[in-house]
């Protein structure tokens, strides 16, 4: 099947929002909010705080409220001391990774200037070529091209849109990432730490920069702004790509038009049902994230060995998907439907790594499932999931996913009672619960707390209360002139 990709671009109240899609399907998320700009790829003049031998990092000052991490070997690749001396010193550093929770962002020595053929390494004397151009004898003209400009003491990556370009076209841009550099390094001697030397392009450069390509069928935009921020970039850089980009002007939003914030919505199920009837369910915990595969509603009348072939590799097509579009990283567990021909195995497998290929993150993935039946890999984290971005942690069960059970909070109160029953005659009691908690009370628990009334003398009222925790209950007791509250 030709890939056909479509990049749709809404930005809307500061907002900034692209999706990408593959022959119609969602598979890529970015978003910047209230003109927020990503840190990623940001080059900074820091100070390192602190060096930690046994973390084998060093934390750097870069004006953030967290310090960024920077791997030790990536520290004395940069520098020729091993010693504490280097603590307070000034250090270049380019942002990898956001800062996740209560991480700080991760950095990185190796600074690259990217453009859109080309990316500068200004430290690295070294040539790379992107994997995924196959063509030998064009990846020996572009290696040919490298060796006569390569700059002294400095490298570039050629990247995948480079594939059949002029070579005037490469010595332009080429150019052009040398010149910022020269910016760059005038306010290395003048700035002083911390502070951000250079800044990562806005989000509708970015894309137009990194994602369209030949497999884009078209670039539509909702703002005249954006719009022309883009047909400026192409007509210096790639006029041919020109064409490409539309100006949305209806009165529907672009992404209701497209079905798009209907598709968005399901980001975030925990179950996502395929075609034949299985299903994937995704749990993310601290440490992972775990995607269940099931048969589910499978009515196909193949035999069990074949079902199980068709709802793994369905299974995996849809995972691949699930990976860019929730922007999931970190480690990964798969669990498949075990099966029993090893061949078939190997073949699904094969085939999940080929649906892996068209994600920019990097991954490392095992070659065959666990004896526990399950595939382990590890997918590239450069920015927040779109879970960490969109979705709280529960005020109620605190990320648990599970709460106390109302029956349970009652055998809790009623244990309460039986224990100082001795000291609540003639006593008012208030309970404020939960109104989920108190309907039980009062329909469940009405004729046991009606039989403690009666026998020891005392007054119980229930108050409903939507901010009162739905694992606790907090209890007033009132008696002559003395008011106690506690809470259990």
């Amino acid at each position: 099947m030709i890939l056909k990709k479509q990049i749709i671009l809404n930005v809307r109240r500061g907002d900034v929002r692209v999706v990408v899609r593959e022959n119609d399907e969602l598979t890529e998320f970015y978003i910047e909010r209230g003109g927020i700009v990503s840190s990623v790829g940001n080059i900074i003049k820091g100070r390192i705080d602190t060096i930690r031998e046994e973390l084998k990092a060093a934390f750097v000052d870069i004006g953030e409220e967290e310090a960024g991490f920077l791997p030790l070997k990536d520290l004395y690749a940069s520098v020729s001391e091993k010693n504490r001396a280097l603590v307070r010193a000034e250090i270049i550093v380019q942002v990898k990774k956001e800062a996740y929770g209560t991480k700080g962002a991760r950095l990185t020595t190796f600074i690259a200037i990217p453009g859109r053929f080309l990316v500068l390494l200004p430290f690295r004397g070294l040539v790379g070529i992107s994997r995924n151009i196959k063509d030998k004898d064009e990846r020996k003209r572009l290696q040919s091209f490298a060796s006569k400009i390569l700059p002294k003491n400095m490298g570039f990556i050629i990247r995948t849109v480079a594939e059949g370009k002029n070579i005037k076209v490469l010595k332009l841009e080429l150019t052009e990432l040398l010149s910022e550099w020269k910016r760059i390094k005038r306010k290395i001697r003048t700035e002083i730490a911390p502070t951000i030397l250079w800044k990562e392009q806005e989000l509708p450069i970015k894309i137009t920069r990194d994602l369209l390509d030949g497999s884009v069928v078209e670039l539509i935009v909702d703002s005249k702004k954006a719009y022309k921020k883009i047909i400026d970039y192409l007509s210096v850089r790639e006029s041919t790509f020109l064409d490409r980009v539309k100006l949305y002007g209806e009165s529907l939003p672009i992404f209701s038009h497209y079905g798009i914030e209907q598709e968005m919505r399901k980001i975030f199920r925990r179950k996502i049902w395929l075609k034949s009837g299985g299903y994937i369910v995704i749990d993310k915990t601290e440490a992972l994230t775990i995607f269940d595969v099931n048969t589910g509603k499978y009515k196909g009348n193949k035999k069990t060995e074949e079902m199980i072939y068709k709802t793994n590799s369905e299974a995996a097509s849809e995972i691949a998907r699930q990976l860019r579009l929730r922007d999931i990283g970190g480690i990964i567990i798969i669990d498949f439907i075990d099966m029993e021909d090893e061949n078939k195995e190997r073949s699904f497998i094969d085939r999940f790594k080929s649906y892996l290929e068209r994600d920019k993150a990097r991954f490392k993935i095992a070659n065959s499932l666990s004896n526990y039946g399950l595939l382990e890999m590890t997918r590239e984290r450069v920015r927040k999931s779109i879970s960490k971005r969109f979705i709280e942690t529960c005020p109620y069960c605190e990320g648990k996913g599970h709460v106390l059970s109302p029956p349970y909070l009652f055998s809790k109160f009623i244990s309460w009672i039986e224990e100082k029953k001795n000291l609540l005659e003639n006593t008012k009691i208030r309970i404020l619960a939960n109104p989920r908690v108190a309907n039980y009370f009062e329909t469940e628990g009405r004729e046991s707390l009606e039989h403690f009334c009666h026998k020891n003398k005392m007054h119980i009222e229930v108050i409903s209360k939507e901010d009162q925790s739905m694992e606790s209950v907090k209890i007033i007791t009132m008696k002559r002139d003395e008011t106690v509250t506690e809470e259990i």
